[in-house]
Order: structure tokens, then C-alpha cells, then sequence
């Protein structure tokens, strides 16, 4: 018989009661590690130290059932899990940690745990179940109240600044009536005596929009569920889509006239072009007002296109007109307006303000007509879709526009200067660029630098060229201004039932002026642009001064 070398012996006996050793170990340490073994988690928490199911739940339950924290930017909301059916199923995450009992899995946990080496981390998933047709329904409520659209520009008072006195041109061919209260074309409708206190001038500060947001549902609802499965980090931040916010337009303009307007006593109407862009704004400026003396601008244009070779040298009859029109619109004298509306009639008044009215219909105006002369007795009103509609200002029936289309007419002029436009269009033969300039010349004459040029930052140093009209209920200003990023045409007339004081009015003309010019100054900041210099307006070949004029950036040379 083969003996066992006694050294083999004692290795194999020391082995064997090491494996069986083991096996005790193993089984005792099976034991006292179930049911979920050291570095096993469930959902995340560490539950290795207790011994039944019933504990796990009790330790794991209020975790998951308390409310979770829902931001919206810097609004914090809290969503009960229990209003969604939040339900965590422990007993199949326990019995789904008994797999890491058995095989190599525990033998790794037991010999790490028996000779102190770290645990692997192995992570049971959270088994849970929730209604997600009543978190979506949730989600659609806090976006129906919570969900705001882009804030657009807007403009923001600052304290009033006072403006210098300044006081209407006397009309030479208008006496100056007192308390009258009759609308019509009664050009100096107050006294000098009237016109005291300083003008206080609004000024204005543009502030950019801000984006608008709103919830992402599809986005938020996966970001809410891995909150409500997480045991730590219970807030979460929804998804949100941002709407950014338009650049400041035209529209968000008229919207600030508008609140600006809110309370004045009256109907105001007011018309802004942007000729940089093709763009305009409006409050009520399809309304029906008395032309007044502004009507004289297009009286102008009408003049040009009769006159074939504008105010030309060498022609004393034309020479006459410049002088009559140079009256007009420097000195708001309606005597010489009269001279140049019986012209166009060839001597009869009525037949020119009839051709007139013809040239503004050619040209698309349906709302703006004369029917007879300045300062005449009324007649009955011709009906225009204008003074059809229900905003009553009680417009000269005599004489009528809107803000809209005489800004139109003034929009066409300058175009016309730069060779474009609906006068070139339709009277190519007949209206010529230094024709148009001609009448911005003679514009630079009406030297009354209150209303519209009184709104204007550093006035005097501002690019201005307008025309002026009173009446006892209703006053109005039409100008053409180089701006801070190129030129923009503003017309704005005011009608007060009763009587139209000087200060409400020149107050509000001010206010508008200058909101406009901060305006263009706002859109300036945020998208430089060179506006380039504004038109070197020049006299007219034929040319015969009636008076002589203060300088102004217009007409530097008080020519």
C-alpha cells in the first residue's frame, strides 16, 4: 500500500477545513446579510443595515412620498407624488436584491466584507409606477398660468424738463380773434397774452424687451420623473423654451404714443414715418381734422406740379408764386395761400381748391380736399371715409386732411428730392427733385420753434424743417426731422371740444416729439447705422427773399 507524504497530508487537511470553514462562513454570513447584502442599493439608498422588508419600506416610504420642488425661473412650486399615484414597489426591489445572494456576486461581497476591501456599489433600479396623464395635465396648468410672451420695448417718463417760452407767428392776413370758439381755418385762434408759462418736456428712456418663456411639457415631464425617483436632490428646474424678444418697431411706438395720449382731453392723432425703413406708426391717424395752415404743404406740391419749371429765374409770374408760397409756409399767411389756390383755378378760388383736391385724389388721398379758400365762410362737408367715421373732432369743412395722409404728402416730397416716390411715379413730365427741394426750402421759413421742434433734445442744433396751423379748437404740426439714425417725417394734430389751450397743447406735441426722437435714438443704440447728412437745401433759381430769417441747421444761412 502507497503511503501519503506526510507533508501532502497536512495540506490537504489544512485545506480542506479551510473549505469547509468557508462553507460555514459563507452560510452564517448568507444569513445575517439578507435580505439586501452590504453595497447593494435600492434606488440609490443604503439599506444593507436592516433586516426585514417591513423595515426597508418604513425607512424608504417618506422618502419618495415627500413633495418634490418645481422651479419655474425663480417661482418654486411643490408637487405632491401622492397627486400623481407615485407608488414605489419595495417588495419586488428586496426580492430583486436577493439575486446578489447567490454565486460569485455574494462570494466578492463575503471575502470584501471578511478582510475589510470596499463593497462594488450594485444598484437595484427603483420599481415604482405613477400616473403620467394626470403629471402632464399638471404640467399644462402651470403652463396656462405661468407661461408669459416676450416684454417688448417700451418707454419710461423721466421728470419733465422746462423749454423756452415761444409764442405763434402773427398771421398778417388773419386778424388774431380772442375767446372765439368756431373750428374752420382761423389760423392764431388764441392771444399772445395766453401764451405764458414754460412748456415742461417730457423726457423719455427706451428700455429693451426681455424674452418671454414657457414650459417645455414633454421635457419637464421627464425631468419631474427622475426627480420623483431620486432620494436626494428633490428639486428640479422645468425646461423651458425661450421666446425672445422682437427688436423695438414701429409698433411698440405707437403703443407708447398712445398711453402718452391717454389723457389728454381731446382726440389726438399722430402719424410717424420712418424713412430710413419704409416703416410708420399710427394713433388715430386716419381721423379727420381740419387742414389749417399744415394743408399748405401739399398746397405746395400741388403748386409744383402746375408750375413747369418750379420757381424759375427770369420769370416774374413764377418769381410771384415763390414769394406767395415763400408767405404760406413761412408766415402761415392765408392771404397768400389764397393767391396761389385761385392760380391753380386760373382766378377762381373754387376751381383751384377743385384741382387741388383732384391732385391729392391722383395721388390716392381720398380723405384730404379743399373746397373753397383760407378764412371763408363753411359749406356744407364733402363726405370722405375720414369724416364718415364715429371719432368726432369737429374737422373745417372747408378744409381737411388726416395725420396720415398729409404725412404722406410729406413723405412723398423728400422722396421726390431723392428722385423716387409717388410724385416722380406719377407726374415723372411734370414734378422734378428741385422742384420738391424747393418746397423744403421755403419749409425752413416757418422759424416758430415750439410743438414738434420744441420736443427736440438741443433744438436748436436739430434738423428740422415744418409747417404749423391753429384753429380755436384744433392745432396741428407736420415736420420732417433728420434724426438720429436718418430722417423721419411726424405729423401731429390735437382737437379739444370747447377750446384748445396753449399749454395742454404745446405740452403734448413736446411730449410726442421727443418720445419719437428718443425713439430713433433707442433703435440707434442697438443697431448702429449711418444715417448720412441730411439734404443742403438751396433756394429755388428764382428766388426773391420777403424777409430775413434766424439761422437753423436746415437753413444755416438764414437764407
Amino acid at each position: 500500500m502507497r503511503r501519503v507524504p506526510p507533508s501532502r497530508f497536512w495540506i490537504f487537511t489544512i485545506l480542506l477545513v479551510a473549505i469547509l470553514s468557508l462553507f460555514r462562513l459563507y452560510g452564517y454570513y448568507k444569513g445575517i446579510a439578507a435580505p439586501v447584502p452590504p453595497g447593494v442599493l435600492l434606488g440609490g439608498v443604503d439599506v444593507s443595515g436592516l433586516k426585514s422588508a417591513a423595515e426597508i419600506r418604513a425607512h424608504m416610504d417618506p422618502i419618495y412620498h415627500q413633495p418634490i420642488g418645481v422651479r419655474f425661473q425663480n417661482r418654486l412650486l411643490l408637487l405632491d407624488p401622492d397627486d400623481l399615484d407615485f407608488v414605489v414597489d419595495f417588495d419586488e426591489m428586496v426580492a430583486d436584491a436577493g439575486r446578489y445572494l447567490e454565486g460569485w456576486s455574494f462570494l466578492d461581497i463575503a471575502v470584501r466584507e471578511a478582510i475589510g476591501l470596499p463593497q462594488h456599489t450594485r444598484t437595484v433600479a427603483l420599481r415604482y409606477s405613477l400616473n403620467e396623464a394626470k403629471l402632464r395635465t399638471w404640467l399644462e396648468e402651470q403652463a396656462a398660468q405661468l407661461d408669459y410672451a416676450p416684454i417688448l420695448a417700451r418707454a419710461v417718463p423721466i421728470e419733465p424738463e422746462p423749454a423756452s417760452l415761444g409764442t405763434p407767428e402773427a398771421d398778417p392776413a388773419t386778424p388774431t380773434p380772442g375767446a372765439s370758439a368756431s373750428a374752420g381755418s382761423q389760423e392764431n385762434a388764441f392771444t399772445l397774452a395766453e401764451l405764458s408759462g414754460p412748456t415742461l418736456v417730457t423726457d423719455w428712456r427706451w428700455i429693451p424687451g426681455a424674452s418671454g418663456y414657457q414650459i417645455d411639457v414633454d421635457a419637464s415631464l421627464a425631468r419631474i420623473v427622475d426627480t420623483l425617483t431620486a432620494s436626494e436632490a428633490r428639486i428640479v428646474d422645468l425646461a423651458l423654451i425661450e421666446k425672445p424678444t422682437p427688436p423695438p418697431n414701429m409698433a411698440d411706438l405707437a403703443n407708447m404714443i398712445e398711453r402718452r395720449l391717454a389723457d389728454f382731453p381731446g382726440v389726438a392723432g399722430v402719424y410717424v414715418y420712418d424713412l430710413q425703413h419704409g416703416d410708420e406708426a399710427g394713433v388715430n391717424a386716419g381721423v379727420a381734422f381740419s387742414g389749417m395752415s399744415t394743408l399748405k404743404v401739399a398746397l405746395a406740391a400741388a403748386l409744383m406740379q402746375q408750375l413747369s419749371d418750379g420757381v424759375a429765374a427770369n420769370n416774374p409770374a413764377a418769381q410771384q408764386l415763390g414769394q406767395w408760397l415763400d408767405y404760406g409756409l413761412g408766415e402761415s399767411n392765408n392771404y397768400a395761400a389764397n393767391q396761389i389756390i385761385s392760380w391753380l383755378g386760373d382766378g377762381d378760388v373754387d376751381a383751384g381748391a377743385l384741382r387741388f383736391t383732384d391732385f391729392a385724389r391722383s395721388l390716392g388721398f381720398e380723405n384730404t380736399y379743399m373746397q373753397t379758400g383760407y378764412d371763408s365762410g363753411p359749406r356744407p362737408q364733402v363726405p370722405t371715409p375720414a369724416n364718415q367715421g364715429t371719432i368726432e373732432t369737429s374737422p373745417d369743412t372747408n378744409l381737411q386732411t388726416t395725420p396720415a395722409e398729409l404725412g404722406r404728402f410729406l413723405v412723398a416730397i423728400y422722396e421726390c428730392t431723392q428722385g423716387k416716390g409717388i410724385l416722380i411715379e406719377i407726374y415723372p413730365a411734370q414734378i422734378k427733385p428741385e422742384e420738391c427741394s424747393t418746397v423744403l426750402f421755403y419749409m425752413t421759413h416757418d422759424e416758430f420753434r415750439e410743438m414738434v421742434w420744441g420736443g427736440l433734445p438741443d433744438r436748436d442744433e436739430r434738423w428740422i424743417v415744418h409747417k404749423h396751423g391753429f384753429s380755436a379748437l384744433q392745432h396741428s404740426d407736420l415736420a420732417f426731422v433728420w434724426g438720429p439714425n436718418g430722417p423721419y417725417v411726424i405729423g401731429v394734430f390735437l382737437y379739444r371740444p370747447g377750446w384748445l389751450d396753449w399749454g395742454t397743447s404745446n405740452d403734448t406735441f413736446a411730449d410726442i416729439s421727443r418720445l419719437v426722437w428718443r425713439f430713433f435714438e433707442f433703435q440707434q443704440r442697438l443697431a448702429p447705422a449711418n444715417p448720412g447728412p441730411p439734404p443742403d437745401l438751396t433756394p429755388p433759381p428764382g428766388y426773391l427773399a420777403v424777409a430775413s430769417y434766424a439761422p437753423s441747421a436746415a437753413n444755416p444761412g438764414g437764407r
